[in-house]
């Protein structure tokens, strides 16, 4: 294998968004931005950047001053929508526009750049690594992500839903879009969650994906999930709150580092909400799919017994984190109980990936 060797940002996405000449974007507009943002001496130029990262709804370009100073555009692709357009980025920002009749033409933020790399890209990017943290900086990057962990959890609020913020700059509980809310209690939302949320794949397609001996026994699963999850929230003690402020996006692409992987920010919070503790689960590097999920199928691999024993370690980081800021433990609780996380890994792989699966066996321990 060829030695690992940060890739800069400049090396990813050298050639412009396809998506970006059928968007109307005014570029000569954004290129002006910092003037119209800040008192600035007009003779400074600008260049946008022919280096680019997509996510799943914006295109980031740099935005290159000719006194050595750079600035980050996040530009929204496709059409906009009434949520995508109140979400707001906590980050260092110097301006953004919304609404589409902005002169940028579309919902635009420029925002302070931080000079390093996603973790997902560094160090040659998924195809060199896969998304594995190299040996020689996994216990730093655990434990920097660890006390990340700690502070969101530290950050608590007397109900669930999206975190917003007041006209006097205070935050609150608002509803989460597609949810309803806020909600005082787990169960409430729990059977909101239930009654909302839709398996994104069809049939068919499970019917393709699944191996023939186990197909009709998987979808019964997959639509029962949710009426189990109904009772369950009738009948069983949840936690109570207050309720932790989570990221809902804690991938490695989502995880900015230097070349030496200290950690230098999270970004991507726009979907962050306050949760019900049996949805925390460990950042998504640590995330395992519930062996109860693959049923009979389930075959414990090496790699299954390494983030075993790396979750074990984190939550003790967790644990000594806590202890360090005086706080209760009960973040390092629930990422040490297996139930709470198999729950919460099926909840989420439900909603965000459709992974196929006997849903209905993780609920099994609480009913």
């Amino acid at each position: 294998m060829a030695p690992l060797v940060p890739s800069p940002i400049s090396s990813v996405n050298s050639e412009r968004p396809k998506t970006w000449k059928n968007t109307d974007i005014n570029q000569e507009r954004l290129l002006k931005s910092r003037k119209q943002l800040v008192n600035y001496d007009d003779r400074v130029t600008c260049e946008l950047s022919s280096e680019y990262k997509m996510g799943g709804i914006n295109a980031v370009r740099r935005l290159d001053f000719d006194d050595g100073t750079s600035w980050v555009a996040r530009v929204q692709m496709g059409q906009s929508t009434p949520e995508s357009l109140k979400r707001k980025e906590n980050a260092s920002i110097f301006g953004y526009g919304f609404s589409p009749e902005n002169p940028v033409g579309v919902g635009f933020m420029v925002m302070e750049l931080i000079a390093g790399d996603s973790a997902m890209d560094m160090f040659g990017g998924w195809l060199e690594h896969k998304g594995r943290t190299p040996l020689q900086f996994k216990e730093r990057f655990h434990s920097a992500m660890a006390r990340v962990q700690v502070e969101m959890a530290s950050i608590r609020f007397p109900k669930i839903g999206s975190i917003i913020r007041l006209t006097d700059g205070t935050y609150d509980v608002g509803p989460i879009p597609k949810l309803g809310g806020p909600f005082d209690y787990p169960a409430d939302f729990f059977s909101a969650w239930a009654k909302h949320t839709k398996y994104p794949y069809t049939d068919a397609l499970v019917r393709e994906r699944t191996p023939p001996e186990v197909v009709n026994e998987v979808l019964s699963s997959i639509k029962e999930f949710p009426s189990r999850l109904t009772n369950l929230a009738k009948n069983h003690c949840f936690e109570q709150g207050p309720f932790p402020l989570f990221h809902t996006d804690i991938y490695k692409s989502n995880i900015i580092i230097d070349s030496e992987y200290n950690l230098l920010s999270v970004i991507d919070w726009e979907n962050a909400i306050a949760v019900p503790w049996e949805l925390v689960e460990f950042i998504k590097d640590l995330c395992i799919v519930p062996p109860a999920m693959d049923g009979p199928l389930y075959h414990e691999e090496e790699s299954d017994r390494q983030a075993i024993a790396d979750r074990k370690v984190y939550v003790k980081m967790v644990r000594k984190v806590e202890e360090e800021m005086r706080l209760d433990n009960r973040l390092s609780s629930v990422l040490g109980n297996e139930d709470m996380q198999n729950l919460a890994n099926a909840i989420w792989l439900y909603q965000q990936s459709g992974r196929i699966g006997f849903y209905t066996g993780v609920l099994e321990p609480f009913e």
